[in-house]
C-alpha cells in the first residue's frame, strides 16, 4: 500500500483526523498492514497491545465478556479505530474483537505515536481530549445508573 494511500486511510478514521497530512504520513511510515481471516482472532480481553487498530476493509465483531454468555456488543466496520487508549499507556485490552469476514486492518505503533505527540504538543493535546471525551462517554450511563442505584 502507498504511503499516501495509508495517510489517507488514517485521515478517514476519527482519532487520527487531529493530525494533518505530513503527520499521518509520519504514522503510515510507521504503521504494519495486518490480514485476518474470518474467525481469527485480533485481540484477546486483557491482552497488552502497542497500538491501536485501523480496520481498512473487512468486519470484525466485538465479542462479551469471557466466562458469561458470549454475545456480540458490537460490529465494527472500516475507518474504526479500536485501541486508541494503547496509543498511550500499555493498558490491557477491554474485550476481544473477532473478524468476522476477511479484514485488512493498520496497526499503528505506540512508539510511533509518542514520538509524534513528542514532536508536536498540540497532537498530544488533542489526543487527550478525544480520549477524556470518549472515556466520558463511556463512563457518563455508569454514574447515572450509580445515582440510581
Amino acid at each position: 500500500m502507498h504511503l499516501d494511500d495509508t495517510a489517507h486511510i488514517l485521515g478517514t478514521a476519527d482519532f487520527f483526523s487531529i493530525c494533518n497530512l505530513e503527520q499521518r504520513r509520519m504514522l503510515a511510515f510507521a504503521s504494519d498492514r495486518v490480514r485476518l481471516s474470518s474467525g481469527e482472532m485480533l485481540f484477546e480481553k486483557g491482552q497488552v497491545t502497542d497500538g491501536a487498530y485501523v480496520l481498512v476493509s473487512g468486519e470484525l465483531v466485538v465479542k462479551g465478556t469471557p466466562g458469561t454468555e458470549e454475545k456480540d456488543v458490537a460490529i465494527m466496520h472500516p475507518g474504526t479505530v479500536m485501541g486508541q487508549l494503547a496509543l498511550i499507556t500499555r493498558h490491557p485490552r477491554r474485550a476481544t474483537i473477532v473478524c468476522v469476514s476477511a479484514a485488512e486492518l493498520l496497526l499503528v505503533p505506540r512508539s510511533a505515536f509518542s514520538k509524534l505527540m513528542e514532536q508536536f504538543p498540540d497532537v498530544a493535546r488533542r489526543a487527550v481530549e478525544l480520549i477524556r471525551n470518549d472515556i466520558g462517554a463511556y463512563v457518563a450511563p455508569l454514574r447515572e445508573a450509580v445515582r440510581k442505584g
